[in-house]
């Protein structure tokens, strides 16, 4: 169902920053601009109580980019410890391990960056920090079973996010990440959106940001 992430390129310089770029958690004197971002970039209108959640829950976080003090990207995502239990040979539970078995689970909520700003590593950036902050501050799971012999169950941490059907560059990202299209149903994204997206998954390994 999920591929490994292959971290192509996703070594130390891959994930540098250009000049005068630097990336932090959301404060609540930024709401008013990234929720400014969300609604120039996004076709869903989210409301203050999702960004709020960003600042109070523990699960949850969202990290910007800023240059200038501007805020030129974000990157939100949630958090879930799974924990997996044995099930019969091709059970759910089995393609659970498969794809990496109790390893924590981090779903991107919302990505983007200011049109000018694009294809300078910085949505990558984002992606591997959220999910390298998120796993340090939830902590480690702890696994009822062992996890698929091909993971490090110290560094893997499952990803998902939701993408717009039509939205094909938003797709090619994610491809470029290790992550795969899952095949099922048309689904309407939340929020009264009307927005139809299909869901992408892979397995990460954590890497240093610093």
């Amino acid at each position: 169902m999920s591929s490994i992430m292959t971290q192509r390129g996703s070594g130390n310089m891959a994930l540098l920053l250009p000049d005068g770029i630097g990336i932090r958690m959301m404060r609540s004197s930024d709401m008013s601009q990234v929720r400014a971002l969300h609604t120039k970039l996004l076709p869903i209108a989210y409301p203050t109580a999702f960004f709020l959640q960003l600042l109070v829950q523990p699960q949850h976080m969202c990290l910007i980019a800023t240059c200038d003090g501007k805020v030129i990207a974000f990157a939100s995502a949630t958090m879930e410890i799974r924990q997996s239990t044995p099930g019969p040979l091709g059970s759910s539970r089995d393609q659970d391990r498969s794809t990496g078995g109790g390893a924590p689970r981090v779903t991107l909520l919302t990505l983007g960056v200011s049109p000018e700003f694009q294809r300078q590593g910085i949505a990558r950036r984002l992606v591997h920090e959220v999910v390298q902050r998120l796993r340090s501050s939830c902590g480690a799971p702890c696994h009822e079973s062992p996890p698929a012999p091909s993971l490090d169950s110290t560094d893997a941490v499952i990803l998902c996010a939701e993408v717009a059907r039509d939205n094909s560059p938003g797709q090619s990202f994610y491809s470029h990440l290790g992550m795969q299209r899952q095949l099922e149903a048309d689904k309407q994204s939340g929020f009264g959106s009307k927005v139809h997206t299909c869901m992408v998954l892979g397995v990460m390994r954590t890497v240093p940001v610093s």
